[in-house]
């Protein structure tokens, strides 16, 4: 059965939906919603993204990761978010960080993005997990909007080696696995980004500021009690996960082939 817009938001954000009119208070502390933000300037860095190009951020939350982008590189960067109130939070942002010029936020499905003409020197998802399907899968609607020898920034996850790690993860593949999917269109991976610091230290903060958040909005909406204890709950497990030391979650930047 096909989601509804509403639906698609709060099986990305892994989240009930009756917590979407909350989520931009749950989050407020939070530098990004993904943590990948260091990452996703230092991988661009690596592999000597040009000033003044070209970006598409799928998924854009807040506009967090993509006004960052727009200072740092002076590029053209086009949000897509469905959840209107984080385009919003973006739109404004961008005026207060004086890159409105260099920033279009745009509230919708990111799958209208996937089917423009339009092609970027770099498109981004972060956070959005299997929402594309799989590794596989997601490249193959990504590389569809970035121009020939462009990139495709994205985050995933690959188990260690061994009985031990494939029988704790059988959802995941090793790094060889992971490697061959993303690249089976004839892509590259340019650089790479496994746990890094700041991912960590983002882990770190929000299992500090979102149960404060979700207290407070406990004691202001008391009917809506089961749905935060879930969703922190939710935020303890997916912290875990992340720190698993039989699994390793990476930040990549592919590099898509000439025609």
């Amino acid at each position: 059965m096909t989601r509804s817009l509403e639906d698609e938001v709060a099986y990305a954000m892994e989240t009930p939906a009756t917590l979407l009119p909350h989520l931009a208070y749950l989050l407020q502390d939070l530098p990004s919603l993904s943590g990948t933000e260091v990452d996703a300037v230092e991988l661009l860095q690596e592999v000597g993204f040009p000033t003044g190009g070209t970006i598409l951020d799928l998924g854009c939350g807040r506009g967090d990761i993509a006004i960052r982008l727009a200072r740092v590189f002076d590029a053209q960067v086009t949000g897509v978010d469905a959840h209107a109130p984080f385009v919003e939070i973006a739109r404004q942002s961008a005026v207060q960080a004086g890159q409105d010029g260099r920033c279009r936020f745009v509230a919708a499905d990111l799958r209208q993005a996937l089917s423009a003409s339009t092609r970027f020197d770099a498109v981004l998802m972060f956070a959005l997990g299997s929402v594309l399907g799989d590794a596989a899968e997601t490249v193959a609607q990504l590389r569809a909007v970035a121009r020939d020898g462009g990139y495709i920034i994205i985050d995933e996850a690959f188990r260690a080696d061994g009985d031990d790690a494939a029988r704790a993860h059988p959802d995941y593949p090793d790094w060889r696995t992971l490697e061959a999917e993303l690249t089976r269109f004839g892509d590259s991976i340019a650089a790479r980004r496994i746990r890094s610091p700041d991912a960590q230290a983002f882990n770190a903060l929000t299992l500090q500021a979102v149960p404060k958040r979700a207290a407070e909005l406990t004691a202001a909406h008391p009917a809506l009690k089961d749905d935060l204890d879930r969703y922190v709950a939710r935020q303890f497990e997916e912290v875990a996960w992340m720190e698993d030391p039989l699994l390793y979650p990476v930040v990549l930047a592919i590099r898509k082939s000439a025609a």
